[in-house]
């Protein structure tokens, strides 16, 4: 990567002898992801013997697709599997044993690239920049200060009872991923948890092998600045330069997905649940928001839930009015109590009656 001339005070390592000395990574809502971390957690089952397909009945998840990553899956429905896998054997330094069970290969094409990089610091820009692709929650912010260089792991969700599982995961995996590249190395500095397991603080000393301290106000793992100078023995730049163009793509398909934002969800939501009356507690609690967090997003967003609703309903209305449907037949799937609630209601969005939209649409189609 080529930086434009006067920013070189800036930056350190990377693929041409540069890396940038802080990079932020925030992903304000990340709705689909890939399924990297189910495809690792039905691997660590079958090892264990494990009886996973009972996680997966309610879940509208496929089994086979997600082990041969070909689908992406809802937040809300990675985080139903793991509960159920957490809760059905017991097991909650889960996060640990996923993230130091598998590595460089687990993380698909993200993993060749990195091998392919020239030094660590150019594997981790690319981890940095791409991470999302192989499946990861959280952000990952990085910076460097003096012979220290930080990693921050903020969470894009409430993560909320799992959150302990998606940092252990991240963190152990980022330790065996280094671990793969450099072997025996003491490059790992210390280790800050905003939370405190209560049953397996070995754990952590065993798999991250430097102080750690838990309860703190930020999760952050500090490594030796010279790490990032280290070379990688599968250097390869034609791997590296077919690699990251397929990285480039992934990570476009999936901001892609992504980007329909709260509207375009609690629109597909309140159509999915009529007749019945969804309401914003309801659609925080399916989100695994609160309804203030919710509120505000929409706010930026720029509608409201109840001008989301009225949408909803005008748009279907609509739409059964093109259809052979009787007046009391739509109220009743639009979820009115009365027809004259819904052609009160039609007539506010509208400026007319529905039985004169109708007509017109007869008309049109004559």
């Amino acid at each position: 990567m080529r930086y434009p001339k006067g920013l070189k005070e800036l930056l350190f390592g990377g693929q041409n002898g540069l890396m940038p000395k802080q990079m932020i990574n925030h992903t304000h809502l990340q709705q689909f992801t890939p399924p990297t971390i189910l495809t690792s957690l039905i691997h660590y089952a079958e090892q264990q013997h494990w009886d996973y397909a009972i996680w997966f009945q309610d879940s509208g998840l496929d089994i086979t697709q997600i082990q041969q990553t070909q689908s992406v899956v809802r937040f809300s429905q990675l985080c139903d599997v793991v509960r159920q896998a957490i809760s059905t054997y017991q097991q909650p330094d889960l996060g640990l044993k996923l993230g130091s069970s598998e590595g460089l290969i687990s993380m698909g094409i993200l993993g060749f690239a990195m091998q392919s990089c020239k030094t660590v610091a150019d594997a981790l820009e690319i981890a940095l920049r791409y991470h999302r692709i192989s499946g990861s929650v959280l952000n990952i912010d990085f910076k460097i200060q003096g012979d220290v260089c930080e990693l921050e792991v903020t969470e894009s969700h409430p993560c909320l009872d799992l959150k302990a599982f998606f940092y252990d995961e991240l963190l152990s995996s980022i330790i065996t991923c280094l671990n793969a590249m450099l072997g025996d190395h003491d490059d790992v500095i210390s280790l800050e948890l905003s939370y405190l397991p209560t049953e397996y603080q070995q754990q952590y000393i065993d798999i991250f092998g430097c102080p750690i301290q838990f309860n703190r106000d930020k999760n952050i793992m500090r490594f030796k600045t010279s790490m990032l100078q280290r070379s990688l023995k599968n250097y390869s730049p034609i791997n590296y330069a077919t690699a990251i163009q397929i990285c480039e793509q992934a990570l476009k398909e999936i901001d892609q997905l992504n980007q329909v934002g709260y509207v375009h969800l609690l629109d597909h939501l309140i159509e999915q649940h009529l007749p019945e009356r969804f309401e914003m507690q309801q659609a925080a609690e399916h989100l695994r928001i609160s309804e203030r967090h919710l509120r505000r997003q929409l706010l930026l967003e720029g509608l409201s839930f109840q001008q989301i609703r009225q949408n909803v309903l005008k748009r279907k209305a609509k739409q059964l009015l093109e259809k052979n449907l009787s007046m009391s037949e739509i109220s009743l799937q639009l979820g009115f109590s009365e027809l004259r609630e819904f052609r009160r209601a039609f007539k506010r969005w509208t400026e007319q009656a529905p039985s004169i939209y109708k007509q017109e649409i007869i008309l049109l189609n004559a």
